[in-house]
Parts: structure tokens; C-alpha cells; sequence
């Protein structure tokens, strides 16, 4: 029997992608989800546990039989709410006898705290777990091509506009979902890579006006990149989250603007797939395979 691998975070986009190649690799995979209904994003062929990362009995039920575990932190930045989250998942690891954790962070690391929760929640969470035992594998991926998929992007790109929070200058190893799974899934399978911290990326390290050329390529007509002002970017995000949420996200932003985080979220693509064995996708093969009409 197939041994069963633990998705956390399941219900959300990054992790309903791990789940899909976990299923399309043969594999038990089951999710932790706090709703009682399937998640859209979530494939249907995989089992749940229901409950809250802060339901130590809820997390002990889920890793319970599981050999690798793959997660990724709810949207919180609330440092003593994550703190319980990792001491939950840590206990239940250890109990569990686990093989192997692989923590994607969903951001990469700044070498010292910064005083903004994007970096310091999950800086905290990355040394908690690789001081905690467990066998765990970290990786830092950029940010996420399918950010910009979302409707209110689409709609500006119908306009002939590629709005983001991100200077014009700064390069961006631009990473989709489904590449992130299979490095995830990849790590989670190498014993050398146990203890290690790793900056992944996207195949194309471009620019702001590169990222916009390279959809007008794709899409068949001319496209500017817009750099929007972190406080609008805010305004926008608080009509989908709540007030906290909106600010923690936008001040991620704000903090990186400045010019010593330029290359942040740059990466060496060779590298990344000499190291993991994945090839890549190619941004235009992403652009074109997308559904990019206005919602």
C-alpha cells in the first residue's frame, strides 16, 4: 500500500498544486482543512481531516499514519498564532515518527528581523522547525506567477496594463504553482537535502517592463508595466481580506521597494533544476496556456 503524505494547506492554491502531483504520482495524499466543505482549488480523490492548526488534537489526527508532510502556513501574521502552529505540527511530527517535512515558506528569507510579519513570522517558523528534530527540508520560493491570474489582473491586462507592488527595475524569478509542487515533491525525496534552506525560482528572471513584454509577446498585443504604489495595492487587497491581513501582505511589498532588495527574489534557474531534476516552465509556455479573459 502507497504510504500517505500529509498536505497542509491543502485548501489553498499552493497547496491544492502539491496535492495534484502528489495524486498524479501515485501517492495517498490527505489534507488538513478547517472548513467541512471540499476547497475548489483541492482535488476531489484525497482524504481530509477537518480542524484548525491550533487543534493539537486536530494536528495529531492528521499526521497520524502519515511518513511525509508537506506545508504551508495559513495567511497569518500574527507571530504568537504561528508560534502555536509550529509547536502543534513539531509535536505531532515528532509523535508520528516523521520521515520527512518539507516546509515551503511562500516568501524568501531576509537574513535578520526586519520588523515586518511577512519576513519575521516565517523566519521564525523556518528555524523552529529545522531546530526541532524533525527531519525538514526548507524551500523559499519568489513570488507567484498565478498572483497575477487573479481577475483583478486579468482585467487590467485586457487593458493593456501589468499592474504589480514591485519597483520596474527589480528582478523576479517569476515561480508558478505547479513548479513549486514538483520541487516540493522533489526535496521531499532526497536525504541530502535534510537541514537545508533553499532559494528557488521560476525558469525567467526579468524585469518589471521584461515580465510586460513577454505577455504582449504571448498575448498578441502591447502591454506596460505599471508599478503600483504599495498603499493603493493595500486599499485594493482590504475588498478581499480583512484589514490585518491586507496590511501584512502589502507591507511585504513596501519593504522590499527598497533598492538593496533588487535581486530578493532573483534566482539561478539552472541551478535550481540541476539540483531538484525539474525542468522548468518557460514564463511564455505559462502565458499561453493560462485563460487570460477579463473576469
Amino acid at each position: 500500500m502507497s504510504e500517505t503524505h500529509l498536505v497542509i494547506g491543502a485548501g489553498g492554491q499552493q497547496g491544492a498544486a502539491i496535492a495534484r502531483r502528489l495524486l498524479d504520482g501515485g501517492h495517498r495524499v490527505r489534507g488538513l482543512r478547517r472548513g467541512l466543505s471540499t476547497p475548489d482549488a483541492s482535488p476531489v480523490d484525497m482524504e481530509w481531516v477537518h480542524g484548525d492548526l491550533a487543534d493539537a488534537d486536530a494536528v495529531f489526527e492528521a499526521f497520524d499514519g502519515v511518513s511525509q508532510a508537506f506545508l504551508t502556513i495559513p495567511l497569518n501574521f500574527d507571530e504568537s498564532i504561528v508560534d502555536g502552529y509550529v509547536a502543534n505540527i513539531v509535536t505531532a511530527a515528532q509523535k508520528a515518527g516523521l520521515r520527512r517535512l518539507v516546509f515551503n515558506t511562500g516568501n524568501r528569507r531576509i537574513p535578520h528581523r526586519t520588523g515586518v510579519p511577512a519576513f519575521d513570522v516565517k523566519s521564525r517558523a523556518e528555524q523552529v522547525l529545522l531546530d526541532s528534530g524533525v527531519p525538514t527540508v526548507v524551500l523559499r520560493p519568489p513570488i507567484f506567477l498565478d498572483n497575477l491570474a487573479a481577475p483583478w489582473a486579468r482585467s487590467a491586462l485586457a487593458g493593456g496594463v501589468l499592474p504589480y507592488p514591485i519597483p520596474a527595475g527589480h528582478r523576479v524569478a517569476w515561480l508558478s504553482h505547479d513548479d513549486l509542487a514538483a520541487l516540493l515533491v522533489a526535496a521531499a525525496s532526497r536525504d541530502d537535502l535534510v537541514g537545508s534552506t533553499i532559494d528557488v525560482g521560476g525558469r525567467d528572471v526579468v524585469t518589471g517592463p521584461e515580465l510586460a513584454a513577454a505577455f504582449s509577446q504571448a498575448l498578441g498585443h502591447d502591454i506596460g508595466y505599471v508599478p503600483v504604489d504599495a498603499d493603493d495595492f493595500e486599499k485594493g487587497l482590504a475588498q478581499e481580506f480583512d484589514g490585518a491581513t491586507a496590511a501584512g501582505i502589502a507591507g511585504l511589498y513596501r519593504h522590499i521597494a527598497a533598492p538593496q532588495h533588487a535581486d530578493l527574489y532573483a534566482s539561478d534557474p539552472s541551478a535550481v533544476e540541476a539540483a531538484f531534476g525539474v525542468p522548468l516552465t518557460p514564463l511564455s509556455t505559462w502565458i499561453t496556456a493560462q485563460d487570460w479573459r477579463a473576469p
